[in-house]
């Protein structure tokens, strides 16, 4: 079982908000976390699908990716979700470095929030941004982006589902990996 310390973390770059000491400070005393562990860590959603998608396996996320995508076309208002979902998850899986397909694969899961939620112009939005700039930090936009259409009218209900929706994509990724 890979397990991850506070300089593997730090290697990552994560934003100036998660310095040594903080990250130092999330271990709790502790020397390494398995990946579980890091996923369950008190920090907000977004911020562990940031740091999930860059400490599992490439072709975990890539699986995961197309898991998203999938979960976008079941939910799609409009054949236009379900095709920028879709292209998120291939360009995903075409991706040539890990920090592109992180970044592609927590697109993907953008758009499958986006789609479950009404709102399919989050959907293109995030897919396009993710094939557009297919940086490691595109990957968190995504997985934002992707929940935030997971909702219903009142700005409440839309953070509470996505928050909800984020957490159940996280969970699928984490079981993804442990396989």
């Amino acid at each position: 079982m890979n397990t991850f310390t506070v300089k593997d973390i730090m290697n990552e770059g994560p934003c100036p908000d998660y310095t040594e000491e903080v990250v130092t400070e999330l271990w709790a005393g502790r020397e390494e976390l398995t990946f579980k562990e890091v996923c369950n860590l008190n920090i907000s959603v977004e911020d562990r699908i940031w740091i999930a998608v860059r400490l599992a396996s490439k072709a975990t996320v890539v699986s995961w990716a197309n898991y998203c995508a999938d979960e976008a076309q079941k939910h799609a208002d409009a054949t236009t979700t379900a095709y920028w979902a879709a292209a998120a998850a291939t360009y995903a899986a075409a991706a040539a470095d890990a920090a592109t397909t992180a970044a592609a694969a927590t697109y993907a899961a953008a758009a499958a929030a986006d789609a479950a939620a009404d709102a399919s112009y989050y959907a293109a939005d995030a897919a396009t941004y993710a094939a557009t700039y297919a940086s490691a930090d595109v990957a968190t936009y995504a997985a934002a982006t992707y929940a935030a259409a997971a909702a219903a009218a009142t700005a409440a209900n839309r953070k509470t589902a996505k928050n909800k929706e984020l957490k159940r994509l996280l969970k699928k990724l984490v079981e993804m990996n442990i396989k």
